[in-house]
Order: C-alpha cells, then sequence, then structure tokens
C-alpha cells in the first residue's frame, strides 16, 4: 500500500492579536498587527514585514494602507500619544510614490480629522480595534 501522503506538523502559534474585551492585546508587536491589518483588508499577505519605521505598511490595487499604532499608548486619549490620526499626522502620511493618487486607507485609534477633509483626500479612517474585519 503507498503513503497516503498524510502527517502532522506542530507550529508554535504567537500572542493572541486581541484580548477578551476585543482590544488590541498589549503583548501584540506592530509587525503583526500589521500584517494581520493588511490581510483584513485587502486578502492578501503583507508584501514586506513592518517594522514601525514609517506608517504607511504597504499598497494593493490602487490603495495604500497605514497603521497608527504605538503599542506603549493605547487606550491613551491623547492626539500626541501616536495612535491618533490628526491633521499633522495626515500631512505627513507617505506617500508610496510620488504624484500617487489611490486611496489612502489609514487604520488608528481615533481620529480628529474632519470627514469632509478625509474625503476630499481620499483618506478612509477605519477605527482599531472595531473596524478591522476579516474577510
Amino acid at each position: 500500500m503507498s503513503g497516503l501522503g498524510g502527517g502532522f506538523r506542530f507550529c508554535t502559534l504567537g500572542e493572541p492579536l486581541f484580548d477578551a474585551d476585543g482590544n488590541v492585546s498589549p503583548a501584540v508587536t506592530y509587525p503583526d498587527l500589521a500584517a494581520h491589518v493588511f490581510f483584513c483588508e485587502t486578502g492578501s499577505p503583507i508584501p514586506r514585514r513592518a517594522d514601525g519605521s514609517t506608517p504607511l505598511i504597504g499598497t494593493f490595487q490602487g490603495r495604500a494602507i497605514y497603521l497608527l499604532h504605538n503599542a506603549d499608548a493605547v487606550g491613551v486619549a491623547n492626539a500626541n500619544a501616536g495612535n491618533v490620526l490628526t491633521g499633522g499626522v495626515l500631512d505627513a502620511l507617505p506617500l508610496p510614490e510620488p504624484g500617487f493618487t489611490g486611496a489612502r486607507i489609514v487604520y488608528g485609534e481615533g481620529c480628529t480629522v474632519p470627514d469632509d477633509r478625509l474625503s476630499r483626500l481620499g483618506v478612509t479612517f477605519k477605527q482599531i480595534p472595531y473596524q478591522i474585519e476579516g474577510l
């Protein structure tokens, strides 16, 4: 009888991304959250591991995906904490390439930019953790 191709594989799982209350777990790293956000937004794996040096985590089909996440400031109601999309942060978001005119999707804990300004600039804000959706 020939082999059936079965077998076992043992995998070590990382920290859960979300705690029991649905909030981002304090143990989650920026690269892991970025990979999850990118996959949920696009259905594709992140093109390169995000290291947090830029909020731009990747592009997909004409969309630029950004993540504002500072693990030390989760839950801090302060626009300077690094998790909030403010006017200054919006102005400083790097474009994937000069002249980029595609949609920009920004994930963060909060947003102080008026909806009309976001719309005018082609920016969609999605709140963490509530608007991270699986496919």
